[in-house]
């Protein structure tokens, strides 16, 4: 079996993408006897000699990098393995993450979630929206799954853990760039959150990392809803990558979008069921009932919308 130690080495390791390091990790968990340079040398075009001198000096880095993991208590946990999210494997398959790093109860990774992405700079009422929807999730025992940024993401996160709930914090950096924001500091225990990062440890945050990102928050839910999404950016993106990922998409409508919420229209019209709002709140029935049946659409049937906001 592949060791933490091989996998980090793997990870500083030039030229591996998720395909090669799956790859990589399929054969060593069948393979207890193959040597590590010479898979890699299978994988990437590049002359041996220069990986194995590559691989050395990796290896001094991941024992290093290891230690300081261990210090606080950061698991790493490889696809294929009990712990791995067993949804994130099916949706995403080959291109699912082939390392997590996690700190918190991993347990929450394999427990029915939704997902929310929105606006940084979502509008007053989205924020609301947002917290009112994760807050009755967490009533019913569904995980709250975000990407901890600020607007929607922080509204989210922060409503699951006030309602006595549970939230996973996907990052876009690597585990040991994670800190605790103000807003949450003091509804954190033990068993109410995890954290996870498919990136090297000490990565910080990239513009590509979170549309990757935000795969993976696709990957791990039930269902992603959609608060306030532009025309381009990362909440645009991870409404696309619902949509290629066949994951059921809920969307916001609004009678008068704002600025914030101008992409809101593009999934609106690839969606088919309204989901309206009653007694004032959210009617999230047909969320609940997505979830509890793990219900698989095709795109054109599955695209529920909140709408009356």
């Amino acid at each position: 079996m592949i060791t933490d130690k091989d996998i980090i080495t793997l990870l500083l390791t030039k030229g591996l993408g998720p395909k090669s390091l799956n790859s990589i990790i399929d054969k060593f968990e069948t393979n207890d006897s193959l040597d590590l340079v010479s898979i890699v040398s299978a994988c990437i075009t590049r002359q041996e000699i220069d990986i194995a001198r590559e691989i050395q000096d990796n290896g001094i880095k991941a024992e290093s990098l290891l230690s300081e993991l261990k210090q606080q208590d950061i698991k790493i946990i490889v696809r294929g393995r009990w712990e791995y999210p067993k949804m994130l494997e099916l949706t995403l398959r080959q291109n699912a993450p082939p390392v997590l790093f996690a700190k918190g109860n991993i347990k929450l990774l394999n427990q029915k979630a939704i997902g929310f992405c929105g606006s940084r700079k979502a509008s007053e009422k989205g924020i609301n929206v947002a917290a009112e929807c994760a807050t009755e999730l967490s009533r019913h025992g569904i995980n709250v799954v975000s990407g901890y940024a600020q607007g929607v993401d922080l509204a989210a996160h922060k409503a699951a853990l006030e309602s006595g709930g549970t939230t996973t914090f996907v990052l876009a950096e690597g585990i040991l760039k994670f800190k605790l924001k103000q807003e949450i500091k003091d509804l954190i225990t033990d068993e109410n959150y995890v954290v996870i990062s498919q990136f090297l440890p000490k990565l910080t945050w990239l513009t590509r990392n979170a549309m990757q990102r935000n795969k993976t928050i696709c990957g791990l839910s039930n269902a992603v809803v959609i608060i306030e999404s532009g025309l381009v950016g990362g909440t645009f993106e991870a409404g696309k990558a619902a949509l290629e990922l066949k994951r059921p998409l809920f969307v916001l409508e609004y009678a008068h979008p704002p600025v914030s919420a101008e992409g809101n229209i593009y999934f609106i019209r690839r969606g088919a069921k309204t989901l309206r709002k009653k007694n004032g709140h959210p009617y999230l029935e047909q969320l609940f009932h997505v979830v509890e049946n793990d219900v698989n659409l095709t795109p054109n049937e599955d695209q529920l919308i909140l709408t009356g906001f």
